[in-house]
């Protein structure tokens, strides 16, 4: 069966749990199993080396998840915050940009505007950039520069598409998100939760833990999800448990997400 191939580039684990629940939970996709012969072969390039160029041991191997239904595969490639240009770059010349369906970038906002971030990514994909030796050729001359409320996704082939978390307008992460979703399905726990972050003073979380901005809703997140799954990550308990979920569906952030991923991939509301 010949398959329409969508790649999704994002900063972290944690966003490639978002995505691949979105997908799964609302989207109806499968995640495809361990079973190497089942990979198609644009995929099979992205498979890592051990150890890495760097030599290093320990280091992640970064492998994509690869999602599908009848008509698509789509992997999701975590490119380790700021490296993410650079590996996708890397990965991206060694197939034929031709073969894919899609290519879409999903970033947080941070501290900046959603449309300073995705200044950075058209930068990144639509510009040549140096390598440290020579010019690299640009992947995707029109990757767009600026988002809307939807995100944004240009028509073309392939069709390119950007959207910036937590919900293209303001600044913030993935877990800022997440939060909202936690007050719907997890009241109480998000609750207890907050009054325990409470007890740590503005002054304690900015000296002594040296918390950057957003690190009070991670730290939310992670208390809910020690109750939920005793031991478990930021990571685990999206990928797992009721955060994103058709209880959530309708939360005005998920619904966009939701539509610029249908948006994205041309597929029928």
């Amino acid at each position: 069966m010949s398959r329409k191939y969508v790649l999704i580039g994002v900063e972290g684990p944690h966003d490639q749990a978002f995505v691949s629940r979105i997908l799964c939970e609302l989207l109806d996709f499968s995640k495809l199993d361990d079973d190497v012969s089942k990979l198609d072969e644009i995929w099979r390039k992205f498979i890592p080396v051990y150890p890495s160029k760097k030599g290093k041991l320990t280091q992640r191997l970064d492998m994509p998840e690869i999602f599908y239904n009848d008509n698509f595969s789509i992997a999701i490639y975590v490119g380790v915050g700021d490296g993410l240009i650079r590996n996708l770059r890397d990965k991206l010349s060694d197939i034929d940009l031709s073969t894919l369906f899609a290519f879409a970038i999903v970033a947080d906002a941070d501290n900046n505007t959603p449309n300073e971030v995705a200044e950075k990514y058209h930068n990144g994909f639509a510009k040549k950039c140096n390598n440290g030796f020579d010019e690299v050729e640009k992947c995707f001359s029109n990757f767009p520069i600026i988002v809307s409320q939807s995100g944004n996704v240009i028509e073309g082939s392939p069709r390119l598409g950007i959207y910036i978390l937590p919900d293209n307008s303001q600044q913030g992460v993935l877990d800022t998100l997440i939060c909202d979703c936690g007050e719907l399905v997890y009241p109480e726990y998000m609750q207890r939760a907050k009054e325990y972050i409470d007890k740590f003073s503005e002054e304690e979380r900015k000296k002594k833990l040296k918390w950057k901005p957003f690190d009070q809703q991670k730290a939310i997140i992670a208390t809910v999800a020690s109750v939920l799954q005793p031991g478990a990550t930021n990571t685990v308990t999206i990928k797992c448990d009721d955060w994103i979920s058709l209880e959530t569906a309708e939360i005005p952030a998920i619904k966009d997400f939701t539509e610029f991923l249908r948006n994205l991939l041309k597929l029928e509301t």
